[in-house]
């Protein structure tokens, strides 16, 4: 019995000064929260030590009414009769006695202090029932699993989620998508290629491929050869068909695979052949008229300007009777197709530039759409112009089609742009295989000009190579890139630089410049420019081995001009 009073007590005493009584010995409950004075005098505090005591006091709370409601039915109080605390009476168990009467008082004095001050029965003070630890680890499991709350997305914020079927995925190789989604519907060929949960709705990195007469706007496509990978000799017209979507200004071909015959006479018109049809290039893909490719293509790109609306058609018309370049004449396999069949592989895609809705689409409060352009599209937009782009600062390139045997195309006149990193200056050539239609007197690739003789004045005319114009002429062919020297050096009072001894803009002929090696100096874009005739050359404007077009290598220079 001593012990009920003593406990009671205390609680007693506890409660006081939870409650606000002055006790100086419950610093635990955070009654200073003044941790930093400011220098004006202002007392700074930490709220979370005051959120702590609250939460410390409603603990206690509980833990104390529980007790002393204990108490009372333990000494016999009977719960369903109406108690008031100020009455004093034994308990019915231990009958009378001080004892008995103190530890009631005690109890009632703690119902007290935390509002059960009337009348009331002591089954309706609500007390929490014990629990056992078994039921303990149960809600502490249950309460971790309802901690993650579904996340309801409202439409004001949809704006700011990532779409599906726009989000690339696998470096450009599958949109994210749902599995729904990636499966086949209408004639699309859906291939789950990974996971990808980076959008609404999405968990499949899906790769759409589509076959011949397909229709689509999808953002990546792959456009394939029929039976790809194997390859096909089917006398045929296949094509694809591309929305273009409102936010896209540019589309972007990658040929993962290309083997058609070769051009026959600098054209493609005569073989199987891929088309490219831009409507926002009637005059032609590559140059005036010149929208057809074939020969070897494996591992080119074609950059296009679009707008909205627009479509763009890729058709490959083929038969299966040219041989294809480097195929074996005995039928052998040469590691890359037979000698007559063809296939191709092109990824297609759509470059935005503005996010996407922001034309007529969905915006927020303030009238401005707040989706982004992901990172992968604003990697690939190319400057304005520029039919190919390679952004590495170190690398190979080459003329569409060239494999060393096969002629380069007519009615060519694109460019070729470098990514220009900051603290550059310029970029050095290295041909490894180079060959332009040139006058006679150009055909060694050395000379930047050549002096002809006019019959009737008896005079000599200077010309620049490559441009010639003359009817007898080869036409206009050359690779076009600002020269500064070929490589040689010299000592200079800074120490030792290049040379500048090819200041030339124009190469043609049997070799570029004079070392077959450029080094450029400029501190603006880094671009090459290609150009061929309209009209099919003579043998003799061809070094021995005929005008295959050019294939090298580049170096960024990297420094200060």
């Amino acid at each position: 019995m001593q012990n009920y009073v003593i406990i009671l007590g205390l609680l007693v005493a506890l409660a006081s000064s939870a409650l606000g009584v002055q006790d100086p010995w419950l610093p635990w409950l955070g009654s200073d929260n003044c941790e930093e004075d400011d220098e004006d005098g202002t007392c700074l505090y930490d709220s979370t030590n005051e959120e702590d005591a609250v939460s410390k006091i409603k603990d206690f709370e509980k833990e104390a009414v529980e007790k002393a409601v204990g108490v009372l039915k333990a000494l016999g109080v009977n719960p369903d009769e109406e108690y008031n605390p100020s009455q004093q009476r034994g308990g019915r168990l231990f009958g009378g006695g001080m004892l008995m009467q103190a530890a009631i008082d005690q109890a009632l004095a703690v119902l007290r202090i935390f509002g059960y001050n009337t009348g009331a029965q002591i089954n309706t003070i609500p007390v929490q029932p014990a629990v056992s630890q078994v039921q303990q680890a149960a809600l502490a499991a249950l309460a971790k699993v309802t901690a993650h709350k579904a996340v309801i997305i409202l439409p004001t914020a949809a704006q700011d989620t990532n779409l599906p079927n726009y989000e690339p995925c696998r470096g450009g190789e599958g949109l994210c998508t749902s599995a729904q989604e990636c499966k086949n519907i209408g004639g699309v060929q859906g291939k789950s290629i990974g996971k990808c949960g980076n959008c609404v709705g999405c968990s499949v990195c899906c790769q759409f491929v589509i076959g011949c007469q397909g229709i689509t706007d999808k953002m990546i496509t792959h456009f394939q050869s029929p039976g790809y990978p194997r390859t096909d000799r089917s006398n045929e017209a296949c094509s694809l068909t591309l929305n273009v979507r409102d936010e896209v200004c540019q589309v972007r071909l990658d040929f993962i695979d290309f083997e058609m015959a070769a051009p026959v006479a600098g054209s493609c018109s005569g073989v199987d052949n891929f088309e490219i049809i831009n409507t926002a290039q009637p005059g032609g893909v590559f140059g005036p008229g010149q929208s057809k490719m074939c020969g070897l293509n494996k591992g080119q790109h074609v950059y296009m300007p679009v707008k909205p609306g627009n479509i763009l058609i890729m058709r490959a018309t083929t038969s299966g009777v040219r041989n294809i370049p480097l195929a074996r004449l005995d039928g052998t396999n040469r590691g890359l197709s037979g000698d007559t069949a063809f296939r191709w592989n092109a990824r297609v895609t759509q470059i935005p530039c503005e996010a996407p809705g922001a034309r007529g689409g969905r915006s927020g409060a303030d009238g401005k759409v707040t989706r982004r352009i992901p990172s992968h599209y604003r990697k690939l937009l190319a400057p304005d112009g520029c039919r190919q782009y390679f952004q590495e600062s170190r690398g190979r390139l080459q003329s569409y089609n060239f494999d060393g045997k096969s002629e380069v195309l007519l009615n060519q006149n694109y460019a070729i742009c470098v990514k220009r990193p900051a603290r550059s200056c310029g970029m050095t050539l290295k041909a490894l295989g180079f060959s332009l239609p040139a006058s006679v007197g150009c055909l060694p690739g050395n000379v930047a000009t050549e002096t002809l003789d006019d019959v009737e004045d008896i005079s000599p005319i200077c010309t620049v190579c490559c441009t010639s114009t003359a009817e007898d002429g080869p036409g206009v062919n050359y690779l076009g890139v600002a020269g500064y020297s070929d490589g040689a050096s010299v000592m200079t009072p800074i120490g030792q630089n290049y040379a500048v001894n090819q200041d030339r803009y124009f190469f043609c002929g049997s070799k570029l410049g004079v070392t077959n090696l450029i080094v450029t100096r400029t501190k603006g874009p880094l671009l090459l420019r290609v150009r061929t005739a309209g009209k099919y050359w003579e043998e003799w404007s061809c070094p021995a081995g005929g005008c295959l077009g050019f294939l090298m290598n580049y170096d960024v220079d990297t420094g200060t001009c």
